[in-house]
């Protein structure tokens, strides 16, 4: 039987053999020529999904991390403006939601050492406020006092220069009741004593607010310049998940130079606000 195809197969002219090989071989560079195209298409289509997933991920780590330094100013603003608001009226879960709500985002989306240095920040911001809140609550009493004594000399004041104008009227009138004018007297010589240890009071008041809140800002200022280390190695790192070229070195000492010119400039103040 396969000498029958053999010498069957030598009965075929050259020219068609030549045929069936040219075929033949146009089939296979066909075939391998497709094989290679969709080789080429799949590392195409790869690389796309690639580049679009990396686009979407750069996209909304700017939107996440734009929003993170806004959070993280408004933090610093809070913290700054800490003593001059009602204590009794901050609620410190309100105070730390913004940039603890960030930084989880951060956390989400950033490369490990980015991710590291937001779970830092957010743990620090809610170290140092609760480090403020004792002395915060003492300031408060100190201005709350202020307030008393304030209200309290406003009152008693009022009081004794009306009778003093009722005592005027009195001779002015040219009344004779004397028991009237005694009892006016007393109660305004009751009154004027009050509203003198009352001034004296508040005098006292003021002069230990301003020690506390000397003594509140002596705290604050080294929890802040450690709190704007960690921020700047966050904002580093951000700038490198980013893309954005930074010069550490020269961030580091900008830095520096700010944390300098504050310290000196609140010591000038304080030794100012004691006459030295």
């Amino acid at each position: 039987m396969i000498g029958q195809i053999i010498e069957f197969m030598k009965t075929v002219p050259d020219v068609i053999w030549s045929g069936i090989v040219a075929s033949a071989i146009t089939l296979f560079g066909v075939m391998i020529s497709n094989k290679s195209n969709s080789g080429r298409l799949l590392l195409q289509l790869n690389h796309d999904a690639n580049e679009k997933s990396k686009e979407r991920m750069s996209k909304l780590r700017h939107d996440v991390y734009l929003k993170a330094i806004e959070d993280i100013e408004i933090t610093n603003i809070k913290l700054g403006t800490l003593v001059s608001r009602d204590f009794t009226k901050i609620d410190m879960t309100l105070e730390l939601q913004a940039i603890t709500a960030s930084m989880a985002k951060v956390k989400l989306v950033a490369e490990p050492e980015t991710t590291k240095l937001a779970g830092e920040l957010s743990a620090e911001f809610g170290v140092v406020f609760l480090k403020l809140l004792p002395w915060l609550a003492v300031v408060q009493n100190a201005k709350a006092d202020i307030e008393i004594n304030s209200s309290s000399y406003d009152s008693s004041f009022a009081e004794a220069s009306r009778l003093q104008l009722d005592m005027q009227r009195f001779h002015e009138e040219g009344r004779q009741d004397w028991a009237v004018y005694q009892t006016l007297e007393s109660y305004y010589k009751f009154k004027s004593g009050q509203s003198e240890e009352y001034s004296e009071a508040l005098a006292r008041a003021y002069e230990i607010h301003g020690e506390k809140l000397g003594e509140f800002n002596a705290l604050l200022l080294p929890e802040i310049k450690g709190l704007s280390k960690v921020q700047l190695k966050l904002m580093i790192a951000i700038r490198k998940d980013l893309g954005i070229a930074c010069d550490v070195a020269e961030l580091q000492r900008q830095l520096e130079r700010h944390w300098a010119v504050m310290e000196a400039g609140y010591g000038n103040v304080m030794k100012e606000m004691k006459g030295e």
